[in-house]
């Protein structure tokens, strides 16, 4: 395997070695995958027990590297149905592992040691596992179809089973807690399956808080009922609830109400979906998927290669559905609408069409696709399927963020960026009915990347580039700077380029192992490859080369005319100093003769003074009292001089007194000291005495 597609290096490690060699022949996607932080979770379906790595010591250097290459966990119990999913919960202290037949719960031990392994890093650990109603799934006709571990849970232990009879089981560790019906429920699934109103996969909602009056006259009866069973006190109502987003086969979207410490449901739907089609945006769905944006985002996947983005918004008035199926179930007003913004058509697979041929997709048939969020960028999400990986970016939601985050009231909310699905990953490009399907998935983070397990035993590892425009918005001073120079001066050149290198189809990496093309077929996809480079990647350079030629000619002239401009601004610059220099030597001189004016008017005004006869005898008047006023000024100043001195000098001798005096102050020595102490005590008790024998005397004398 190149270093191209495993970046990092996990095909050399001895897990996936150890899960190759036992790996069973799948027809459909899996994902025997998982990752939480360092921890790389694989299921070993051979052995049947899970092994775990910590994924960042294959980065450090080989000398650097942990001891332990992975560590076995084996389940107390021996696990007997097919598993096709692992999942971890959300605080990485259990690991739900599913199949279609039943769901099993493998607790994790604890983390601690130098590379924080399992238990210091033992080779097998033994993990507490139990089987979920082992004996419901005796019935051949109910399967597993979705399993997701609940977002709100404190625990970290609730996990939502949803299973091919419209049910939601609700579990807490190996009990169940409560069981949520969201379609009809009838014994033979024949008849809701001919109708698809069997639910095929759900999702959580951002959380919300109860609107007032949603429960409904049957809830608050069962509301009732369950105070009184409690002895007639009020239960405490859930301040927050997180929807759940149902998808049936047939396309109908239902949202379900409910809080985890109670039966009570609250189902709405099937919601409206604008603007409406003829063909109803199609009849065979597989998965549903939200994106935590504002508002939500939902990505629904058809079978057939269609991923349909939506919005789900809060419906103008309650609006009632009807259902034929559904009339034995309560199901209220939906207040929620979901507005379809766009549809993008995945490729699945690669056709051995000839070069001249138009390219065609290879379709499987009923092919279910998976769509898995991308934790580290919410504008981007994976859908994997038996024909390989695509990564889909969703653009609308940078627009709808930098929308809200806006105070502009005149800014205006414009959705018309469409989306980009790039095919990363194909693994079906010839006519055999043979296919390599994704057998796991996991994300990982710091770095980022992607690791992919296949059906063949390949390892794809490929790393992420995080596009900090896309997580990071421009401040709003910087948006707005950047709307007026557009509109001042047009779109930008980066813009341009950027819509120049927006190819429509791109060329995957092609997973061969599996592949029993013939050298006919090879050569028509050696082809189908080459017109794709010369078509999409080729010209569009040679494009992007012609524009930036323009371009760079432009700047050349656009230099040239600024030079020109310079050599004037420079001519205008001298003028401008000469002139400067010959206003300061003109304003000097007339400073000068300006301070000579004010010295001769100075003069003049003197003289005019002692011009006048009245003037004399008092400007001699005030001259001798300003005299007489000095001296008394500097008496008083020599007098408080002397004053102070003699101040001084009295504190002086009357401090050498007081030292004087404590130094000639006779001090008894301390043994006397104690000893007259003990004697006057003495006289003044005798003394109490005799005046208390006294005044008795006085009492009996009667005196």
């Amino acid at each position: 395997m190149s270093d191209l597609t495993d970046c990092f290096e996990l095909n050399k490690t001895k897990l996936f070695e150890k899960i190759r060699n036992g790996l069973p022949v799948v027809q459909n996607s899996q994902n025997l995958l998982d990752c939480s932080d360092d921890l790389l979770f694989a299921w070993d379906a051979g052995e049947c027990r899970l092994l775990v790595r910590n994924w960042r010591s294959q980065l450090m250097v080989p000398e650097q590297r942990a001891k332990v290459d992975y560590q076995t966990l084996l389940p107390s119990i021996p696990i007997i149905q097919d598993i096709d999913r692992v999942t971890v919960s959300n605080e990485c202290s259990l690991v739900a592992l599913s199949g279609p037949r039943g769901v099993c719960i493998l607790e994790l031990p604890r983390r601690w040691g130098l590379d924080g392994y399992f238990q210091d890093g033992q080779e097998k650990v033994l993990c507490r596992t139990y089987c979920l109603d082992s004996a419901l799934f005796q019935n051949r006709h109910l399967e597993v179809r979705q399993v997701r571990w609940h977002p709100n849970s404190v625990s970290d232990s609730t996990l939502l089973v949803l299973l091919n009879n419209n049910c939601i089981r609700v579990y807490n560790n190996s009990k169940l807690r409560h069981v949520w019906q969201v379609g009809p429920l009838t014994r033979t699934m024949t008849s809701i399956t001919n109708f698809g109103e069997v639910a095929v996969d759900f999702d959580f909602a951002p959380a919300t808080k109860p609107r007032c009056g949603d429960l409904t006259a049957a809830n608050e009866t069962t509301l009732n009922q369950s105070n009184k069973s409690l002895g007639g006190k009020t239960a405490k109502q859930e301040k927050i609830e997180w929807p759940i987003v149902l998808l049936r086969e047939n396309g109908n979207i239902y949202v379900l109400f409910t809080s985890l410490d109670s039966d009570i449901t609250r189902l709405q739907g099937p919601l409206t979906i604008t603007p409406q089609k003829l063909d109803n945006y199609g009849l065979e769905y597989c998965s549903i998927m939200i994106i935590p944006s504002l508002p939500p985002t939902i990505v629904i996947a058809e079978s057939k290669g269609k991923l349909h983005h939506a919005l789900l918004l809060d419906a103008e008035a309650a609006e009632h559905s009807f259902n034929e199926v559904d009339d034995f179930i309560l199901i209220e007003p939906a207040q929620f609408v979901i507005h379809v913004l766009e549809t993008v058509e995945l490729e699945l697979g690669l056709s051995g069409a000839s070069n001249t041929a138009p390219k065609t997709p290879i379709t499987q048939p009923n092919t279910h696709i998976h769509l898995k969020r991308d934790i580290i960028n919410e504008l981007r999400y994976f859908a994997y399927h038996n024909a390989g990986l695509h990564v889909v970016t969703v653009s609308f939601i940078s627009e709808l963020q930098r929308y809200l985050d806006s105070e502009s009231e005149q800014d205006r909310l414009e959705l018309a960026s469409s989306s980009r699905a790039e095919y990363v990953l194909c693994t079906k490009f010839d006519s055999s009915e043979r296919i390599n399907a994704v057998c796991g998935i996991s994300l990982l983070q710091l770095p980022a990347g992607v690791v992919l397990l296949l059906a063949s035993g390949q390892v794809i590892s490929l790393k992420l580039v995080i596009d900090a425009q896309l997580l990071v918005a421009p401040s709003e001073k910087t948006q707005r700077a950047s709307d007026v120079d557009q509109q001042e001066s047009g779109p930008s050149f980066l813009d341009k380029i950027k819509a120049l290198l927006q190819r429509n189809v791109n060329q995957p990496i092609l997973a061969n192992k599996l592949s029993s093309a013939s050298p006919h077929e090879g050569y028509e996809l050696l082809n189908q490859a080459i017109e794709v480079l010369r078509e999409q990647y080729l010209k569009r350079h040679d494009l992007v080369r012609t524009e930036f030629a323009k371009h760079i000619n432009q700047i050349l002239l656009r230099k040239e005319q600024q030079l020109r401009e310079i050599q004037e601004l420079e001519h205008e610059r001298e003028i401008i100093s000469e002139g400067a220099h010959k206003l300061a030597e003109r304003f000097e001189e007339i400073s000068d003769n300006q301070e000579l004016l004010v010295r001769k008017c100075h003069s003049l005004m003197q003289k005019a003074n002692t011009a006048l006869p009245n003037n004399v005898v008092a400007e001699h008047e005030f001259t001798q009292e300003v005299s007489r006023i000095n001296k008394a000024t500097k008496g008083m100043a020599a007098d408080l001089d002397a004053a102070k001195k003699m101040l001084n000098k009295q504190r002086y001798h009357i401090a050498k007194s007081q030292d004087e005096l404590k130094s000639n102050v006779y001090e008894l020595p301390e043994k006397q000291h104690r000893t007259i102490t003990e004697i006057l005590t003495q006289l003044n008790g005798e003394i109490d005495r005799q005046i208390t024998d006294a005044k008795r005397i006085n009492k009996i004398v009667g005196v």
